[in-house]
């Protein structure tokens, strides 16, 4: 099968969550014998655009240069099929309606709730808000909590109005990684029938005996910023005496640092081969985000590697730690709620190589590279035959 596979990363082609998921979806098609053509872009290429042509992309949701470059690229390439990742900003709905208009059938892998919120995480200030689910969006531009400013809160609704129904018309699979999110997408009115629910997966990492000596104590990999939880972490940690590796940047750094006790260490953002070097050698991961999540990456490389996690209970996250086996949840926001996991985790080491135990079979059970591609194939399969 020839696939085209595309991507709009946020910046540089830096490595996040979503790059993860093209990334390993890319090297996995291909290794099952598949013809791959990546189409990737970054919004870092809009730097050197003018406002107007910024202002017009975010304001109309369409490029009239990326659906003729999407059109030649598919030309050229003839695939069976056109499966993106991410189209914000620089594809915008364009790649999916010069898909369409080209007779190829289009799948987008959903990670976040962008389609269904103009916010993107069905939250409001600091709580969680599904009320676009059912309402009309247009109460997130007299609604404070919904972004930083009006002028943003203003952007992101036209981007939303420009981009919804379009992409709802053209996308022919919506493929999202938790039944959590299939639920909320169902509420907001799309189609039964064009949603298909497909976990992430990892490819096993190479067996590495250090992992079960030199031990960093706990550790956090992410984005230092409110919704990632950052700051109810670092609270939480002033009231425990263990050592704490804190991996990533962000905007809230600064504070972090400010206020994280001595137990806690700022390594900063490192590329993806330390950080899971770094996480091997962990007792237990944080995972203390305060938002819905599509299904975050960082958990299943947990799973891979056998270490436990401590989650906040938000989101689809119940679907894959499993509370009392493959680790802890925590009720999201609570310091309180935090340390009192951290402490029992801390003073069973027994309970936590058990958990381990478990995330690792969990993996061999559910995130493999061979049962994500029956799947995946499965979907492009439905959609071809459609066509």
């Amino acid at each position: 099968m020839k696939i085209l596979l595309a991507h709009n990363h946020y910046g540089a082609y830096a490595q996040g969550g979503e790059a993860t998921v093209f990334n390993q979806e890319r090297d996995l098609l291909r290794a099952y014998g598949n013809e791959v053509e990546t189409f990737e872009k970054t919004n870092d290429d809009l730097k050197s655009r003018s406002f107007f042509y910024k202002f017009s992309l975010v304001s109309l949701g369409r490029a009239k240069d990326i659906y003729e470059e999407t059109t030649n690229v598919i030309k050229l390439f003839r695939p069976d099929v056109l499966h993106v990742h991410n189209y914000k900003y620089v594809f915008t709905s364009s790649i999916f309606e010069a898909a369409h208009d080209q007779g190829v059938p289009v799948v987008l892998s959903v990670h976040n709730y962008r389609l269904i919120c103009p916010g993107g995480q069905l939250r409001r200030g600091e709580r969680i808000c599904e009320e676009c689910l059912r309402k009309n969006p247009i109460r997130s531009l007299w609604r404070s909590g919904c972004a930083s400013s009006y002028g943003a809160r203003v952007l992101q609704y036209l981007f939303y109005c420009q981009t919804h129904d379009s992409i709802l018309n053209n996308v022919d699979a919506f493929v999202i990684p938790t039944d959590f999110g299939k639920q909320r997408f169902l509420e907001a009115g799309f189609p039964p029938e064009k949603i298909f629910v497909k976990p992430y997966f990892l490819f096993d990492f190479p067996k590495n005996s250090s992992r079960s000596q030199e031990k960093l104590g706990a550790i956090f990999i992410g984005r230092l910023s409110e919704e990632k939880g950052i700051r109810v972490l670092i609270n939480a940690w002033k009231e425990i005496d263990f050592p704490l590796t804190v991996i990533g940047s962000g905007p809230e750094e600064d504070w972090a640092r400010r206020h994280a006790p001595r137990s806690v260490r700022f390594l900063g953002s490192k590329s993806h081969h330390e950080t899971l070097e770094l996480l091997s050698k962990a007792d237990f991961l944080v995972f203390p985000s305060v938002c819905h999540e599509g299904l975050g990456m960082t958990l299943i490389e947990a799973c891979v590697l056998g270490v436990p996690v401590i989650a906040s209970d938000l989101g689809g996250r119940r679907e894959i730690i499993k509370d009392g086996c493959t680790g802890s949840l925590f009720e999201s926001g609570s310091c309180s709620a935090l340390a009192d996991v951290a402490r029992r985790f801390i003073a069973n080491p027994e309970m936590r190589a058990e958990f381990g135990r478990a995330a690792r079979k969990q993996y061999e059970t559910l995130y493999t590279p061979e049962r994500n591609y029956r799947e995946l194939h499965a979907i492009y399969d439905f959609i071809t035959s459609k066509k």
